[in-house]
């Protein structure tokens, strides 16, 4: 079977959060406990954490009518990049590509936070020793770092976010197809978004996740112009987590400053 990619078409998109929601009973996440902010936007929570693998955005875009508000609105997962930074970085080789998909083996993460800090879309996520935050008691993996990792529901092949989408914002099929709709997809929408985008067909070597954007990837706080990160920089930072773990073994609250120390001694040596 060839390599699969989701398909996210904003344009489509209403915001139901569905697909944030079967992807916590399937994997069996607890829910955020979080509260009511202010600001400009309806986004809860704020962003993916290491039990939210599935987020929706609001991105207002004309407020002048308070009862018929605009909005731009986006789903947010790992982008499962073609060439990850989070895998080159990953110190004890925890991270890896199935099928395409880019996982995590929880018995090898050592909760470092080098895939955490050197994601550019600031996916993965520690999970912190102090779950009263998160709303539970439940013994999850405490230092373990977590992320989507593309689950699969039935027999097709559908992730539980794509199964349950019930607008087809959200669907899943080869690359090859999924680019093909995208692009007609794109010609589709011009007439009413001119400023229409699509975005992950060269990012990272390309993204298993193609965003069909109503507007540029700017306006929705997504980089542009990336690129992986130098290998023999991706080599420095692995060592420097190493270390950094190594110094602070049963420690894992003090490593957050040794990799702090260490990252200085980096980027001085590579650049930002």
């Amino acid at each position: 079977m060839s390599e699969r990619s989701f398909l996210v078409d904003t344009t489509k998109c209403s915001g139901c959060r569905a697909c944030q929601v079967a992807c916590k009973q399937w994997n069996n996440l607890p829910a955020e406990n979080t509260e009511f902010f202010a600001g400009p936007e309806y986004t809860n929570p704020k962003e993916l954490t290491a039990i939210t693998f599935n987020h929706v955005k609001f991105f207002p875009i004309d407020r002048s009518n308070p009862e018929k508000p605009i909005w731009m609105i986006m789903h947010k997962k790992c982008y499962h990049c073609e060439i990850p930074n989070c895998l080159n970085v990953c110190p004890e080789k925890a991270i890896s590509k199935r099928d395409g998909w880019v996982v995590i083996d929880q018995a090898k993460c050592i909760g470092c936070g080098a895939c955490e800090n050197e994601c550019i879309y600031k996916v993965p996520h520690v999970l912190e020793k102090d779950l009263s935050k998160y709303g539970t008691e439940e013994p999850l993996v405490r230092y373990k770092s977590f992320k989507c990792h593309a689950c699969t529901v039935n027999a097709r092949e559908i992730p539980a976010c794509a199964f349950h989408c019930p607008t087809g914002a959200l669907t899943i099929d080869s690359r090859q197809k999924v680019l093909q709709k995208a692009d007609k997809r794109l010609a589709a929408v011009k007439k009413d978004f001119p400023n229409a985008s699509i975005y992950g067909k060269e990012e990272f070597g390309g993204l298993k996740v193609i965003t069909i954007l109503k507007d540029k990837p700017e306006k929705y706080s997504l980089p542009v112009n990336v690129k992986p990160i130098d290998m023999a920089k991706a080599e420095a930072i692995r060592d420097m987590y190493r270390v950094a773990s190594m110094f602070t073994m049963g420690f894992p609250m003090l490593k957050r400053t040794a990799y702090r120390v260490s990252k200085r001694i980096v980027t001085k040596d590579f650049g930002a």
